[in-house]
């Protein structure tokens, strides 16, 4: 309908009519070619495509069905990788060193070395972690913790999943020379957005537990956790976890706080923030340990 029909309709009609007509052109070639050269990066498409709709704005619509376009096709292609990836393929991870801080049953400075390892498949997300925490003062050794887990997640749904976690942990100053853990349960993502993500999952536990008393304890335990993760800016992210058990004779919770920031390339900078507590230690120990950690991540 053109703008000189237009004038001869009622206003309110007119008015209704207009902005369907003007959001049915085209975009301008300048500004597609512009929009299919930020098509293999989803964050600048995101920011690319903004700009464009707010200086197009009669394009808004057809620009709208160009990244609807995109999305479908990459989600396709996803798909068909995913379906053909054999047990070794698809890994990803990060490695980290620096220095951490600790206080509670230590107060000391040393060093940290970290790996983080993910897969994800059709249904299912592999996850692997360790981190070691040690330092020697005069060829004495005052801090050394050693951590390594795995979690998988089984999606049934877009945001339900099932979960098998299993963990291992050393820590003598905390009391325990090991732990391990294995615990089987249920999921859902509260937030799935590519800027926010939120899960939560819980259910039960069995935890063996070796103290440096030279007592030994195995225990059913109820489990919760938390998972997520916050893109600030595309150079920017927060990630928090937290892990609770409870069991009649003793809790444990395992939180980290993470801010990343990107430096170039693979190269990240990374504070982090752990807090394991445990609500009946032995004897002689605190129920609180933290560590403060500042490191160098590579992305491979």
């Amino acid at each position: 309908m053109t703008a000189t029909r237009l004038l001869f309709l009622p206003p309110t009609l007119a008015m209704l009519l207009a902005p369907s007509a003007a959001l049915a052109e085209p975009i301008p070639p300048a500004v597609a070619a512009m929009i299919d050269a930020a098509a293999a990066n989803p964050d600048q498409l995101k920011v690319v495509a903004d700009i464009a709709k707010t200086t197009n704005p009669a394009s808004a619509a057809e620009i709208d069905a160009k990244l609807a376009a995109f999305n479908a096709a990459a989600a396709k292609a996803r798909e068909e990788k995913l379906a053909s990836q054999g047990m070794l393929e698809g890994w990803s991870g990060q490695g980290e060193a620096g220095g951490f801080i600790s206080s509670g049953n230590t107060e000391n400075r040393g060093l940290a070395v970290g790996v983080n390892l993910s897969k994800e498949t059709r249904h299912w997300k592999h996850s692997l972690r360790g981190i070691v925490d040690y330092q020697e003062d005069q060829g004495v050794t005052s801090r050394e913790r050693y951590f390594a887990g795995y979690e998988g997640n089984w999606k049934f749904t877009p945001r339900g999943f099932a979960v098998l976690a299993l963990s291992w942990e050393r820590d003598r100053f905390t009391g325990f020379t090991s732990r391990f853990t294995q615990a089987i349960g249920l999921g859902y993502r509260l937030v799935d957005t590519p800027s926010l993500s939120i899960a939560v999952d819980g259910g039960p536990a069995l935890r063996q537990t070796r103290f440096t008393n030279g007592l030994n304890e195995n225990h059913f335990a109820a489990r919760a956790a938390l998972n997520a993760k916050w893109l600030i800016s595309p150079r920017l992210t927060f990630t928090q976890t937290a892990t609770y058990y409870y069991d009649d004779i003793n809790n444990s919770l395992l939180s980290l706080s993470q801010l990343t920031a990107k430096l170039n390339g693979r190269l990240s900078a990374r504070m982090s923030f752990q807090v394991n507590n445990e609500s009946n230690p032995p004897p002689g120990r605190e129920n609180t340990d933290t560590v403060t950690r500042a490191t160098l991540v590579y992305n491979f």
